[in-house]
């Protein structure tokens, strides 16, 4: 397995009508770059390239700084959220019955909407570090299968989400988290929806904070409960599922499309982590927070609408 070029539906010269400030020569360039920097069992390919350039508003030095982090928090302190990636894998199957997580394109506007929300209210059954690593693989997946996007917007409706589930993070893991967001990922976070806000919301991003630029606190939008129907009325009602009263299929039912999606890309997320890895990890990260003081920051600056 040399590289996955393979599984793109996608290819570069579409890119290139698509974004015509993509620049083969740069991506050529750093394709050689790559060869010579990036540490892998196998090659990466133009569409890769391409995804990162565009990430990096197409900044080639920029750009090679933000490969080169990619590969180094996945291969070392983001390692849990980007080994076991089996979608067929029971504990991430099981995952996937507890958090609804969608993706919804904004064909007009050029943005996939990211939704999730609790299925299994029981705090015990919740692992954010596999629910995080199932969110990422969904977007890798939509990048697969239809390239370069404006952005993603996360929007994660935090009703029934409690102290308990925010207890549930790992401070280190969060951590790391914020880091590879902010400096390693192929693609772009415009915006971050947070509705129906909790306590275990407040405390969640309480802790975050602190690992947060300025540029990515101000792309966080925060709603109150008494405020978030009023919000979710401003979106557009085509990605807005029927669940909140807009135009798209319920949640369970993309839910169940998103899970065979990935299922049946399963020899696409096995052979990645061979490129990365050399092989496959088995076992799944299921760690969880502890209730120490590091894990408690003040909620006197979190803004809430």
């Amino acid at each position: 397995m040399e590289t996955l070029e393979k599984y793109y539906k996608v290819t570069a010269q579409q890119e290139y009508e698509k974004n015509p400030q993509l620049s083969a020569t740069d991506v050529e360039e750093l394709l050689k770059w790559s060869d010579e920097n990036i540490n892998l069992y196998g090659k990466l390919i133009d569409i890769q390239i391409i995804m990162f350039l565009h990430a990096c508003n197409y900044d080639k030095e920029y750009t090679k700084k933000v490969i080169s982090q990619c590969y180094n928090l996945r291969a070392k302190k983001c390692t849990p959220f980007f080994s076991a990636r089996d979608p067929a894998h029971p504990f991430n199957q099981k995952q996937l019955d507890v958090v609804n997580i969608n993706i919804i394109p904004d064909e007009e506007n050029g943005y996939s909407y990211i939704w999730s929300q609790l299925k299994i209210v029981d705090a015990s059954q919740y692992y954010p570090t596999v629910a995080s690593k199932l969110t990422f693989m969904a977007i890798e997946l939509d990048q697969v299968e239809y390239g370069t996007k404006s952005g993603y917007r996360m929007v994660l409706d935090s009703n029934n989400f409690s102290l308990s589930h925010a207890l549930r993070y790992s401070l280190s893991n969060a951590r790391h988290l914020m880091l590879y967001v902010q400096e390693g990922t192929p693609f772009v976070i415009d915006k971050i929806y947070i509705l129906n806000v909790t306590s275990g919301t407040e405390r969640l991003f309480s802790m975050m904070k602190p690992f947060m630029s300025s540029s990515l606190i101000n792309k966080v939008i925060i709603k109150s409960v008494p405020k978030t129907n009023e919000f979710i009325k401003t979106l557009p009602q085509t990605i807005v599922p029927k669940d909140y009263g807009g135009l798209a299929p319920i949640m369970s039912e993309t839910n169940e499309i998103l899970k065979q999606k990935l299922l049946d890309n399963r020899d696409y997320f096995l052979d990645e982590e061979k490129l990365r890895n050399g092989n496959v990890k088995d076992e799944v990260d299921t760690t969880v927070g502890e209730n120490d003081k590091d894990n408690i920051n003040s909620f006197k600056n979190l803004s809430i609408d």
